[in-house]
C-alpha cells in the first residue's frame, strides 16, 4: 500500500510502463469487459469485422493490466461469458425449439456452455497478471502462447472438444490464412493474439521510443504475406470433377412429420434429376428419415441404378440401425459403394455424457433422448469413382486435427450437415467458416451440402467458389479439383503447438523472473 492512502498499489513494477489512462474506474471495468466480449463476436461470421475482435482483445488486456489477478480473472470471465453468450446463443434454439428440452433447460444449457467456455480466457488473463507477464519481451511470448494453449485445451477436452470462436477463424479472407496450412487454425490464433498484444502495448506505453518498438513488433504478422497460399502446398491431380449438391430445404419443425416421409423422398429424387450429368451427387445429413434397411431394397436401389447407368455416385446422409445401435452415417450408391459412420458426436445433442444412474432424470424433465452409437475411430476415406474422399458429418468438420487425418490421403473433402437445427441464427454462417478453414489447412477442395443451406463449393485456399441461398430448394452444380500432396499441417497436426506453446509460456515466465 502507498503510505497513508489505504489504496492498494497496482501490482506491476515501474518497467511495465502502463500509463494512468489505462486505469478505467473500477465500477466501469465489469461493464467494459462485457461490452468488449460482445464486440469481439462481430469479428466472426456472419458479421466478418475481424479487426473489431482484435481491438476488443487489446482493450481487454488494457483493463486487466492495471488490476489484481483475481479482478483480472473476473474481467476475463465476464468478457468470455459475453463473447460466447452472443456467439453460441443458438444452442438454445437447437435444444429447446427443436430438441424438445424445456425452455428453462435450453436456456440453462446455453448459459452453462457460455460461462464454462469463459473460464479459458479468464484463466489466461489471471495467469498473465499474477505472473506479471504483460510487459516487455515476456508479454510478447507469454500472452499469445497461453491464449493458444487455452484454445487447444477447450478445443480438445471441453465436453469432448468445442473449438468454436477460435481467434484463428479471423484469419480467413486475410493474409493470415497463409498460416493455416502450416499450423492450422490454432497456429493462426497465435498470430492474431500476437497482433492484439501488440496493439495493447502500443496503447499502453507512454514512452515514444518504446512505442515505436512495439509498433514494429505489431507489424510482424505482415510477414505472413511472404508465405505461399494454402493451395501452393498441393497440386492438381487430374481433371476437375463434376459434382452437384442437393439442398432439399426440409425445415426441422417438419422433418419428422408423417406427411414429410414421402415428400422428402420425392424432393430428393426430383432435385437429383436436376443434377445430371455429373459424377457425384451429394445429399445432406440424414437426408430422409427412414433408416437404411428400409430404403436400401427399393428407393436407394432405384437411385443407385440411375447413378450407375451414368457412371456416377450418390453420397447421402442416412440413419443406420444395427440391433440396438443407431448410427448417423453417410453411404454411397451407384458406381461406388461405401459407408462412413459419424465418430465425433455432439454432446447433449446426439448423446448425453451423463452417468447411467442419472438417465431416468431425462424422462422426469421431459427431454426425449436416444444416444447414437459412435463410429469407429480412424475410418478410411470413402472411395468415390476410384478417388478417395474425406467425409465428415456436421459437427465433425470443426475439428481440424481430425479432418486432416482423412484429408491427407484424399483427393477432396465432403461435409454433409443439417443446419436447420439453428434456424435463422448465426450458426450456419459460422459452420461454413469451419469448412473453409479445413480446406485451407489441407490444401483441398471441399463440397459442403447443408439441408437448409448454406451449401457451397470451396477451393483449396478456403474461398467460397459457389454457394446457395438459405431456405431454398436448390441443386448446385459445379466442379471440385482433385489434388495430391501434403500441407505441413496435414503431416504434424497440432503437435508443434502442444509442445511449443508451453515452452514459450515457461520461457516467458523465466525471463520475467530474472528481470524482476
Amino acid at each position: 500500500m502507498s503510505a497513508g492512502s489505504g489504496v492498494p498499489t497496482v501490482p506491476h513494477d515501474a518497467s511495465d510502463g502502463f500509463p494512468p489512462a489505462l486505469r478505467v474506474p473500477a465500477p466501469l471495468r465489469p461493464v467494459a469487459a462485457i461490452a468488449l466480449g460482445a464486440i469481439a463476436t462481430l469479428g466472426y461470421a456472419p458479421f466478418g469485422q475481424w479487426y473489431l475482435s482484435v481491438i476488443a482483445l487489446a482493450l481487454l488486456l488494457g483493463l486487466a493490466a492495471t488490476t489484481s489477478w483475481p479482478r483480472a480473472l473476473g474481467l476475463g470471465w465476464l468478457y468470455g461469458a459475453a463473447h460466447f453468450g452472443t456467439g453460441v446463443y443458438w444452442v438454445y434454439i437447437s435444444t429447446h425449439v427443436y430438441g424438445g428440452a424445456p425452455a428453462w433447460l435450453g436456456a440453462s444449457m446455453a448459459a452453462g456452455l457460455a460461462t464454462g467456455l469463459a473460464l479459458f480466457p479468464a484463466a489466461v488473463l489471471a495467469l498473465c497478471v499474477r505472473l506479471r507477464l504483460l510487459a516487455g519481451v515476456a508479454g510478447w511470448l507469454a500472452f499469445p502462447a497461453l491464449w493458444v494453449l487455452a484454445e487447444l485445451l477447450r478445443g480438445h477436452y471441453f465436453f469432448a472438444g468445442f473449438p468454436w470462436l477460435s481467434l484463428g477463424e479471423l484469419s480467413l479472407d486475410t493474409p493470415l490464412s497463409r498460416v493455416l496450412p502450416l499450423l492450422g487454425v490454432h497456429g493462426a490464433a497465435w498470430v492474431v493474439a500476437f497482433a492484439a498484444f501488440g496493439l495493447f502495448r502500443i496503447g499502453a506505453l507512454g514512452d515514444r521510443r518504446r512505442r515505436r518498438v512495439a509498433a514494429a513488433w505489431f507489424l510482424m504478422p505482415a510477414l505472413t504475406l511472404l508465405l505461399p497460399p494454402p493451395s501452393a502446398w498441393t497440386e492438381p491431380d487430374g481433371a476437375p470433377i463434376p459434382v452437384a449438391l442437393v439442398q432439399s430445404d426440409i425445415r426441422q419443425e417438419e422433418k419428422w412429420l408423417p406427411a414429410m416421409r414421402t415428400e422428402a423422398l420425392v424432393r430428393h429424387w426430383r432435385l437429383t434429376q436436376e443434377a445430371w450429368p455429373t459424377e457425384l451427387v451429394v445429399w445432406p445429413e440424414v437426408a430422409v428419415t427412414q433408416p437404411l434397411h428400409v430404403l436400401e431394397p427399393t428407393y436407394l436401389a432405384d437411385v443407385g441404378a440411375q447413378a450407375a447407368a451414368r457412371n456416377a455416385t450418390v453420397l447421402l446422409g442416412v440413419l443406420v440401425f444395427e440391433g440396438e445401435a443407431h448410427y448417423n452415417s453417410v453411404v454411397t450408391v451407384g458406381s461406388s459403394r461405401g459407408r462412413y459412420d459419424k465418430h465425433h458426436l455432439v454432446p447433449f445433442g446426439e448423446y448425453f455424457p451423463i452417468p447411467d444412474f442419472l438417465r431416468p432424470l431425462m424422462d422426469v424433465i421431459g427431454t426425449p433422448y436416444k444416444d447414437f452409437a459412435f463410429g469407429a475411430a480412424g475410418q478410411p476415406p470413402l472411395l468415390v469413382n476410384d478417388r478417395r474422399v474425406a467425409v465428415s458429418i456436421c459437427f465433425e468438420d470443426v475439428f481440424g486435427d481430425e479432418v486432416r487425418r482423412q484429408a491427407r490421403d484424399a483427393a477432396y473433402g465432403v461435409n454433409v450437415t443439417n443446419d436447420a437445427w439453428f434456424a435463422h441464427s448465426s450458426a450456419p454462417y459460422q459452420h461454413l467458416q469451419f469448412t473453409r478453414l479445413r480446406a485451407a489447412e489441407n490444401g483441398r477442395w471441399f463440397a459442403r451440402t447443408a439441408n437448409t443451406g448454406i451449401s457451397a463449393l470451396i477451393d483449396a485456399d478456403g474461398n467460397v467458389v459457389q454457394h446457395t441461398v438459405q431456405f431454398r430448394q436448390a441443386t448446385l452444380r459445379g466442379t471440385v479439383e482433385p489434388r495430391r500432396g501434403h500441407t505441413p499441417y496435414q503431416l504434424w497436426g497440432d503437435w508443434p503447438l502442444w509442445i511449443g506453446m508451453p515452452l514459450l509460456a515457461l520461457g516467458a515466465a523465466a525471463w520475467r523472473r530474472r528481470r524482476s
